[in-house]
């Protein structure tokens, strides 16, 4: 079997071309050659744009997989490049998506008001109703945030009734090399011996379904791999969803940090720890269907996941997010301020 993965440098793409150099015959990344990044041995490099139509036509030609993985397909115009690129015989399409189609991420944003939705969500709960969630982002209307549309991806990608095709919505995703470094907040104050980590009552409770990168792209990898000729839609994510304090013990634990999570309100946070949220409205999804259809699914256990998380963001502290001692000041100013009102005697 031949597999072409487009987006198989990134964070999640790696470890899924990984994965499937370890039992398909032939796999090509598809890439713009902007990346230094050392492909497993074995595994074929093209280079090709694949924002130009007939360059992504003429490269499917010349590879002619059975199987293509869009690990990025970020906009309406990319996902119609690549239906009418993929050979008409093509066993697999697998697209991509994400948790952010439904309707309870812009709830959570407060985007679309309204009592939040219920979870966790099925394959079949309620999508957004308003688009283009990440407009606001894009510096002008030629940035990818600008378009980016996952419900606009998926839709296409399912009037498209020649081709068998999986669209996987994934969870919020960590481990190594995540380039959102989602782990820095807590893991960073961590590392510095901070005493005290502040922590909003409404957040700590919220949940979120995450998934390590390693088990995501073991799904995805094992989805392309499955030939039915059935199209599907999978939720893809891992063990039961714990909440945001839950998360930070674990951080804890695996850091053998013993300092303390001070729990405030979550207007009374700083600044630079707000985030504007609803926090009654949890994120979680169903993937029992994805396990039923896979008859499987690998977890890794959560010590081991952290510990190599931790391990990388420790050493890859991202430029733009290091903390300000400033920062640090004003944490502790309320901190003590919070103390003090809780124990005015002290004062």
């Amino acid at each position: 079997m031949r597999v072409l993965v487009i987006g198989g440098t990134g964070f999640i793409g790696s470890y899924v071309v990984s994965k499937l150099n370890q039992t398909v015959d032939e796999v090509y990344v598809l890439h713009r050659g902007r990346t230094d990044r050392e492909f497993p041995a074995g595994v074929k490099s093209v280079i090709c744009d694949r924002s130009k139509q007939k360059e992504l036509s003429r490269t499917m030609t010349e590879v002619a997989p059975d199987v293509v993985i869009d690990m990025i397909p970020r906009t309406a115009q990319e996902t119609w490049s690549v239906l009418q690129s993929v050979p008409q015989n093509l066993k697999r399409l697998v697209i991509i998506s994400s948790i952010d189609v439904y309707r309870a991420y812009n709830r959570l944003r407060k985007i679309e008001l309204g009592e939040p939705d219920a979870t966790p969500i099925k394959e079949d709960g309620p999508l957004r109703e308003i688009l283009f969630p990440y407009r606001g982002n894009a510096v002008d209307a030629l940035h990818t945030s600008y378009m980016y549309e996952k419900l606009l991806v998926e839709g296409l990608t399912r009037s498209e009734m020649k081709i068998p095709s999986t669209i996987l919505r994934l969870p919020v995703v960590f481990g190594p090399n995540d380039p959102q470094s989602r782990t820095f907040v807590y893991v960073s104050r961590m590392n510095d011996k901070r005493p005290t980590l502040l922590l909003g009552k409404k957040q700590s409770n919220w949940k979120v379904t995450r998934g390590y990168v390693e088990d995501v792209a073991d799904v995805i990898a094992a989805c392309a791999l499955k030939d039915d000729g059935e199209s599907h839609v999978f939720n893809v994510g891992e063990r039961e969803p714990i909440n945001e304090r839950q998360w930070v013990e674990e951080l804890a634990r695996t850091m053998n940090w013993d300092g303390e999570i001070l729990e405030i309100d979550d207007s009374q946070l700083p600044s630079h720890l707000i985030e504007d949220f609803d926090w009654n409205q949890d994120l979680t999804i169903d993937c029992s269907s994805v396990k039923e259809y896979l008859g499987s699914v690998k977890v890794t256990e959560m010590e081991e996941a952290l510990a190599k998380t931790v391990r990388w963001q420790i050493d890859n502290s991202p430029l733009e997010k290091k903390n300000d001692p400033a920062e640090y000041g004003a944490e502790d100013k309320l901190i003590n301020s919070v103390r003090r009102l809780a124990n005015p005697s002290r004062a």
